[in-house]
């Protein structure tokens, strides 16, 4: 009898551990939720190296002289300060002397001049040469201090210096464009390099001596996944915590109570850029016909969802914008005037000609990215108006030449100083043809390359402000581009992420992780 309940009490006892032990075990889970950042990365990077390839990593991986702030203004960053000579030619910079590379070497002086170097030389074909042709030499006065020189006084140069610095003994003895680096980088930015399954995700995790903010997210996860509905999807379902949008998908992801949308202001617009080397294009009355036959405002209410504005300058979102310029009210009447003085005559099909050949041509577009295709099948059912057959063959990526399309759904903008984005894309020396520029178009304005030139080296701000104004007006008499809206960059992300700060973004809403090391879960 005695044994009975012995064994009975002994049983008992179990169940009760068993179940206590279930319960902590449920508790211990909910607590621990894995401390990770899961980003849907609209198309995964070619390669990792900053001075090589634009990627939206740069404000994690690494860290310039100077960053941007919460206003897109240059500020201190691996610079502790610096000193501009009254010539305004010669930067002196002081460098923090507690900073060192995910590999644990100290940065020093070194590094940033091996950077500016590699920049300028050749054999990298570095897409920021342009942005440092004014740089006539950087000196090391010791390891923590340099000395910039200029040609002659450049107003940009310290947005410029944004420009993520590089370890030097990282490319002893190899060749930069083919080192390893460019796989596995080595920053000094909030953010180490973990592992890079190709074709599925990059991981990042938190460098816990970074000399800043330091990291309270362990890992950043950036999912490839260049389907916008896929996207969207696993924003819902929880897979990823944060997405930019297609604004079609803003309404449904709003009743989700599991997701806080974020609509930000950008400086990114959206356009049909003309490849001038093209005889159509070349006739510049031509370029300003299309631009009148887009229907700018219901482009924004109808594939924006209102999530945008009508765009007619590179320079909208600038303070320098210049209201007075040619806009292209959507006029028909007015772009068949234009077509018709250009000899281009509508025949009983409905179509125009000129010496037997067809208005005709096609805009390509990347198949990735549904705006854009919207937007230039929109335009080209549209141009039919005004007698164009025009025809949209929207491509993956890896198929598109930009440079050799007939014209190209293109889509650029930056909040930064003018010359980002202006003199890279419309500058004549900057053709893709003949530079590591982004004209692809080939677009040559005597006028717009002399404004350009003036307003880089211009000290004075109301004088840079009229140049700038002045080189809008004269892009809108020659339009490169069919300006047709900015968009917005609207985000949905997990409602249990905070510290996020908002700013103006640039293209495809970059920036928007600027600040992602001191972004905090509130539920882990």
């Amino acid at each position: 009898m005695f044994r009975r309940k012995t064994n009975a009490y002994i049983i008992f006892i179990a169940i009760l551990l068993v179940i206590a032990g279930c319960g902590h075990k449920e508790k211990e889970t909910s607590k621990t939720k894995e401390n990770r950042l899961v980003y849907a990365s609209e198309t995964e990077f070619e390669g990792l190296n900053p001075l090589l390839e634009e990627t939206n990593l740069d404000a994690l991986l690494f860290r310039g002289l100077i960053r941007f702030d919460e206003n897109n203004e240059p500020t201190m960053d691996i610079a502790e300060s610096y000193e501009l000579s009254p010539d305004k030619l010669t930067y002196t910079f002081k460098l923090k002397e507690d900073i060192t590379f995910h590999d644990g070497e100290p940065l020093t002086a070194d590094d940033v001049i091996f950077t500016i170097e590699s920049i300028l030389d050749d054999n990298n074909a570095s897409f920021l040469k342009s942005d440092f042709t004014e740089v006539d030499s950087v000196t090391k006065i010791d390891d923590y201090k340099l000395e910039l020189k200029l040609k002659r006084p450049f107003t940009p140069m310290l947005d410029k210096l944004t420009a993520p610095i590089l370890p030097k003994h990282a490319f002893e003895g190899v060749e930069m464009r083919t080192a390893e680096f460019n796989s596995h980088p080595i920053g000094a930015g909030p953010y180490m390099f973990d592992k890079w399954d190709r074709g599925n995700s990059l991981t990042l995790k938190a460098y816990n001596n970074f000399h800043g903010t330091k990291p309270s997210i362990e890992k950043v996860i950036f999912k490839f996944i260049p389907d916008s509905n896929v996207r969207a999807l696993q924003l819902k379902s929880g897979e990823v915590d944060i997405a930019l949008l297609d604004p079609v998908q803003v309404e449904e992801l709003e009743k989700e109570k599991n997701i806080k949308i974020y609509d930000i202001e950008s400086a990114d617009y959206r356009g049909i850029l003309f490849n001038t080397t093209i005889d159509l294009w070349k006739d510049v009355d031509v370029r300003r016909a299309f631009s009148y036959a887009i229907d700018r405002a219901q482009i924004v209410k109808g594939i924006l969802k209102g999530y945008g504005t009508e765009a007619y300058s590179p320079l909208q979102k600038h303070a320098f914008n210049n209201e007075n310029v040619e806009k292209y009210a959507y006029d028909i009447e007015k772009a068949k005037e234009l077509l018709d003085g250009a000899g281009w005559k509508e025949e009983k099909d409905g179509f125009r000609y000129k010496n037997d050949e067809k208005l005709a041509f096609t805009i390509t577009a990347p198949v990735s990215d549904t705006v854009r295709v919207n937007m230039a099948n929109y335009a080209a059912e549209g141009f039919k108006k005004i007698g164009a057959d025009v025809k949209v063959d929207a491509l993956d990526w890896s198929a598109i030449t930009i440079e050799d399309a007939e014209a190209f759904m293109v889509g650029w903008g930056s909040p930064y100083d003018a010359d980002h984005h202006t003199h890279i894309l419309f500058h004549t020396d900057q053709s893709v043809l003949t530079s590591s520029g982004y004209n692809y178009g080939s677009y040559s304005n005597a006028k717009v390359d002399e404004l350009l030139e003036k307003g880089r080296f211009s000290t004075d701000a109301e004088e840079r402000k009229a140049i700038y104004m002045e080189f809008q007006a004269e892009l809108a008499k020659d339009p490169a581009f069919a300006y047709i809206a900015y968009e917005d960059a609207v985000y949905g992300i997990n409602k249990n992420l905070s510290g996020v700060k908002e700013r103006i973004l640039g293209h495809h809403g970059s920036g928007f992780l600027w600040n992602v090391e001191e972004w905090t879960w509130n539920d882990r």
